[in-house]
């Protein structure tokens, strides 16, 4: 096993066998582990045992092992950093352990796209009473503080030459900005941001179930699919949202009937690893696009870069094979 005999070359200094298999030296990991000086009486213990290797420290208490055909845990991973294995080498050896995870487990079966699920027409819905369109209301002589808040709310972000948006003045509604949901020409669900800062619920949403934001965009004869996560990324990238950080069966059945590339621009957070996972199971391509590090979903990115910027550095940020994509969702 190759990463057995990487991490017993980087040993240091003087060994001891033991009749037990343990090999014993002077732990590495003592003082990052808190104690207040090194070890010197050979407390560390590596032990191989087939296919698993374990380390155990008598002194500091550390453990960690890896065990063939598992991902390297993170524990692990610390140790061999302390170690000092180069990270190139710590990197390598975590491709490795994911590709031999994925011959352990064998081939992944991807959902067929030849079962036809109908989008179904929804139910056609009533925005908030008195909602009007946000750019009215802003050119009345003496619009409302609270649209004037919202109007601000999109201008700050960079949204608002892109998205039709509405505000209404009644009870509840009036801190908020209004995101119609649309199916055709019909709305059938909205969702109200708070612009306050001080609301309880950023968000107040009536949707239909299984909702996916755009749907239309699956019947286009497009190259690509770009699906996000939420709302205000959908409304400003003119794509599909899942309303959700994971997919319901449903929304993957109607987002598998689109007939070209599929790709999934996850949230940079850990919530988006589960979107990742899906993009897998179903063949999509995950995006990982280049975006400076604060900069954590789509629509920040439009504010920093623009919508052109963001659509291009999403469809060339794009990676179909699984992985590739597993190795950038680790160290995402």
């Amino acid at each position: 096993m190759e990463l057995q005999q990487t991490v017993y070359s980087f040993i240091p200094g003087k060994t001891r066998q033991s009749s037990g298999g343990w090999l014993s030296f002077n732990c590495p990991c003592c003082i990052d582990q808190g104690e207040s000086r090194a070890d010197t009486r050979m407390r560390g213990g590596l032990k191989n045992e087939g296919d698993l290797v374990s380390y155990h420290c008598f002194n500091c208490g550390i453990t960690a092992s890896h065990r063939k055909g598992h991902v390297i845990n993170k524990n692990f991973v610390k140790f061999m950093r302390l170690l000092g294995v180069p990270e190139s080498e710590i990197k390598r050896l975590q491709i490795e352990s994911i590709r031999e995870k994925e011959l352990s487990e064998g081939p992944w079966v991807f959902t067929s796209k030849t079962q036809t699920t109908r989008i179904p027409s929804f139910v056609s819905m009533d925005l908030p009473e008195s909602s009007e369109l946000l750019e009215d209301v802003i050119n009345k002589e003496n619009p409302s503080e609270g649209a004037i808040m919202a109007a601000k709310y999109l201008l700050d972000r960079g949204l608002y030459d892109f998205v039709d948006t509405y505000w209404s003045s009644s009870f509840g509604f009036k801190n908020r900005i209004i995101f119609p949901f649309k199916q055709g020409d019909r709305i059938v669900g909205y969702t109200g941001r708070d612009v306050s800062g001080k609301s309880e619920s950023k968000y107040m949403t009536k949707q239909p179930r299984n909702f996916l934001y755009n749907s239309d965009k699956i019947r286009e004869d497009k190259k690509f699919l770009i699906v996000v996560e939420g709302t205000i990324d959908a409304a400003v990238l003119d794509c599909v949202a899942i309303m959700s950080n994971e997919a319901s069966q449903k929304q993957i059945d109607y987002i598998n009937q689109f007939k070209g590339e599929v790709i999934v621009c996850p949230d940079r957070d850990n919530a988006g690893k589960k979107l990742i996972h899906q993009a897998q199971e179903n063949g999509w391509s995950v995006s990982f696009p280049i975006w400076e590090e604060h900069i954590k979903d789509a629509a920040d990115s439009v504010k920093e870069y623009g919508k052109l910027y963001t659509l291009k550095s999403i469809v060339d940020g794009r990676i179909s094979n699984k992985t590739k994509i597993s190795v950038k969702t680790r160290i995402m």
